[in-house]
Formats: C-alpha cells, sequence, structure tokens
C-alpha cells in the first residue's frame, strides 16, 4: 500500500497574505484564550461586520413603515368585529414573531425555542380567554413554566455549545410572546375595545412616525453599529401623544389631555421595543453569523413593539385610559 505523507497544519493567514476568493478582504481579531490561536474576521455582504453597516435603502425603510401602519390596522379591525378575531389576530403575531425571532437570532437549539414559543403563546391566551379576572401575574406563572421548559430541553441537547445564549434567547421570545396575551385580557375588561384602539393607535403612531423619521433623517445614529437615528425616538414618542389624544377624541371615552399622557408612555415603550430588534441584527452581525434577510431583519421590529406593549396597554388601558374595570 502507498504510504501517504501526514498533512502539516496550514499556517494561519497573516494580514498580508491574498484573499481566498476575489473581492475578500479578511482581519486578524484578538487571540483566543483557550486555544490561543487568532481567528480570522471573515466580511459578510457589508465587509467588515465590526464596521458599521451602511443606511438601509429606501425601499427596505418604507416596508417596515407600511408593515407598523399594518399591524396598527389589523389589530383594530379585529377589536372592532369581534372577541374570536383579535384571539385570532394575536395569536397569527405571536408565531410571526417566534418564526422572525428565531431566523434573525438563529440561535442554538431552534426547535426548542420555536417549540416553547408556541406552547407559551397557546397557553398564555388560553389563561387570558379562560381566567376571570384576568390580571398580568398569570402571565407570570406562564413564564416561570417557560424557563423550567427551556433549561430542561437545551440541557438535553447533544451539542451544549452557546447553553446560556440559546436560553436567554428562548426566553427572550418566549417573553414576548407571552406579553401579547395583554391584548386579549384587555379585550375583556369594560371599555376595552376602546382601549385597544387608542393603544393601537399609540404605538403605530410612534413607530411609524419614527419610521419615517429615519426616511428623511437617518443620522445621527442611536449606535454605531445600529442604522437607526436618534431623532426617530423623540418624534415617535411625540406622534404618540397626539395620535392617543386624536383616538380617544374619536371615541369619546376620555380628556386628551389624560389620553395623550397614557399614549406617550405605551408608544415610548412601542418605539424602544422597535430599536430594541436592530440591536438583535447588530449582535448577530458582531458574532460573524451574517446578516438576515431584509424582510426579517426590519420586520421583527414592529412586531417586537407590539408584544412588549402590551402589558403597558393593558395596564394604562384598563385603569386609566377608559376607567376601572
Amino acid at each position: 500500500m502507498p504510504v501517504t505523507e501526514p498533512t502539516r497544519p496550514q499556517p494561519l493567514p497573516s494580514e498580508d497574505s491574498p484573499p481566498e476568493y476575489p473581492g475578500q478582504h479578511t482581519r486578524r481579531g484578538q487571540r483566543d484564550r483557550q486555544t490561543g490561536n487568532i481567528p480570522i474576521i471573515r466580511p459578510d455582504k457589508y465587509g467588515d461586520p465590526t464596521m458599521p453597516p451602511p443606511t438601509p435603502v429606501a425601499l427596505a425603510r418604507l416596508f417596515v413603515t407600511l408593515l407598523a401602519a399594518g399591524l396598527t390596522g389589523c389589530i383594530i379591525v379585529a377589536s372592532i368585529l369581534q372577541s374570536w378575531a383579535v384571539i385570532g389576530a394575536i395569536f397569527g403575531l405571536q408565531v410571526l414573531t417566534v418564526a422572525t425571532f428565531v431566523w434573525l437570532r438563529r440561535p442554538a437549539g431552534t426547535l426548542i425555542t420555536i417549540g416553547t414559543g408556541i406552547v407559551v403563546s397557546a397557553i398564555a391566551d388560553v389563561i387570558a380567554i379562560y381566567t376571570q379576572p384576568f390580571s398580568l401575574d398569570r402571565l407570570a406563572y406562564v413564564l416561570a413554566g417557560a424557563f423550567g421548559l427551556v433549561v430542561l430541553g437545551q440541557i438535553t441537547r447533544t451539542n451544549r455549545e452557546g447553553l446560556t445564549v440559546a436560553i436567554g434567547a428562548a426566553m427572550l421570545v418566549s417573553t414576548l410572546v407571552c406579553m401579547y396575551a395583554a391584548w386579549i385580557g384587555l379585550l375583556r375588561h369594560p371599555g376595552g375595545s376602546d382601549a385597544i384602539m387608542i393603544s393601537a393607535v399609540a404605538i403605530g403612531s410612534g413607530v411609524v412616525a419614527a419610521r419615517a423619521c429615519d426616511l428623511t433623517l437617518p443620522r445621527p445614529r442611536i449606535n454605531r453599529q445600529v442604522p437607526r437615528g436618534a431623532f426617530g425616538v423623540v418624534i415617535g414618542a411625540m406622534f404618540a401623544a397626539a395620535g392617543a389624544a386624536y383616538a380617544s377624541m374619536a371615541l369619546d371615552v376620555a380628556g386628551p389631555g389624560k389620553v395623550a399622557v397614557g399614549g406617550l408612555v405605551i408608544g415610548l415603550v412601542g418605539v424602544l421595543a422597535d430599536v430594541a430588534a436592530g440591536y438583535l441584527q447588530a449582535g448577530r452581525r458582531i458574532s460573524g453569523q451574517g446578516v438576515a434577510p431584509w424582510p426579517v431583519r426590519h420586520g421583527l421590529g414592529p412586531l417586537m413593539a407590539f408584544g412588549a406593549a402590551a402589558p403597558v396597554a393593558f395596564m394604562l388601558g384598563a385603569y386609566y385610559l377608559v376607567g376601572g374595570i
């Protein structure tokens, strides 16, 4: 039999070594503390992942603006029709949030994250439908059970690489979809339909205004790695207050000044959650996982906005905007 010469380990390319394919540029990162190797940072579609990404094209920014307006209209129309329409719309948004989040973040144990998110969505919605009276502390029990389910599922994986990050990602998406159930709980309170419409207008106005502001004033950025303008957050909060006030006058449920304060708080939470989606994309890019498709990385923001602001809308809507229980 022919004797093959043992292969020698290939040395790491230096900064002056030629690229592996045309147009590629590599850069040496910091030395790994465990192995002593110096990793090579590979470029993504925007180049060096440690450098700020370019401002998204106008078409992508227009798409997410229209998406936020569409989600607002979906919730408003569902609240006008009947309770089962709201339940169906909310569950659809929960499933869409799970799918978009997993596609964007790509955590380890993807099936565990997806399964936990859908199970938490269903249980939280059932509790919001059949619990009388409904309160937010019921959702805390759901999240406690979700944590045990996530930990159990993640530690039983064969490959436990990135265990802590995977548990955190699964709990984040479980918390988001669990908070969506507060919209269903709000519908069951007296005046809940009006509160849903006012809160949805506040969130939608804030997110749409912030995204529209990015079309014209994309700079200065909130963070060099997050292509979101700083002016959009302030303008979005102002439009949220104005939108809630006009919605209250159209529905004739409370004083515009009182509702404007509540709309400001609800809208600001939604706008900040929308911005937080940009940090998730930046974390994926910096970690070397590349860039998600543009509908995913731009569409997760409005979904997070309506999920994160749901508990705030429940508290202010049930007890402040349209009166007590």
